[in-house]
């Protein structure tokens, strides 16, 4: 992903978007485009509003609710006494780690990026939750290229192509069905996580 954004370029062979050599699309073009939310997430010392649009021309309060609809924010702001004007401290320090991956979620969404990468963006998100985004979110990935790097198999079942990664190594490629159909890596990963969740909920 980081290739995609071109934070790093290839160092041999080529990287294709639509067929075209991504060293050929200007890089501001580019950025413009890609909706990237990154496993670490970065908040600035600012209004819920202005972390939400940054980087957004035309700014107006349709967008930011709906964005923040999409990511299962405006329950939460709706919590905070002063909505979308409430400051964050350094860092996003007066928001929970569920709280933050969503505002970060919503603000890729702000852009309407043609590229949306999801890296490990629910990580502090309950599975409820997580679930209600990914079902808003189809909607929103129709037409658009989206990569959702993600441990749980909840929230990649539904790509149209899954890829299992091994030290690196492309282990196990295809859809949800095929992969289980293999009885490999992806397999051992979604019945162990089944089994997680069933002792939770008797837990």
């Amino acid at each position: 992903v980081n290739l995609v954004s071109r934070l790093f370029d290839v160092t041999s062979g080529r990287l294709l978007i639509d067929g075209q050599d991504i060293k050929s699309i200007h890089l501001n073009v580019l950025r413009k485009n890609i909706g990237m939310v990154p496993q670490e997430t970065f908040l600035f010392s600012d209004t819920l509003e202005n972390n939400i649009i940054y980087g957004v021309e035309n700014k107006d309060s349709e967008l930011l609710n709906k964005v923040a609809s999409i990511s299962q924010l405006d329950k939460d702001v709706d919590q905070f006494a002063k909505k979308y004007d409430t400051v964050l401290g350094e860092r996003g320090i007066t928001l929970s780690g569920g709280q933050k991956q969503r505002t970060s979620i919503a603000r890729a969404l702000a852009i309407n990026p043609k590229i949306l990468v999801l890296d490990d963006s629910f990580s502090a998100v309950d599975t409820k939750t997580e679930e209600e985004i990914l079902i808003k979110l189809k909607e929103f990935m129709k037409d658009r290229t989206s990569i959702i790097i993600s441990h749980r198999i909840s929230t990649v079942k539904d790509a149209d192509n899954i890829i299992v990664l091994d030290q690196g190594v492309i282990a196990e490629q295809g859809k949800h069905e095929d992969l289980l159909k293999i009885g490999g890596i992806y397999y051992d990963i979604h019945y162990k996580q089944l089994l997680e969740e069933e002792l939770q909920r008797e837990g």
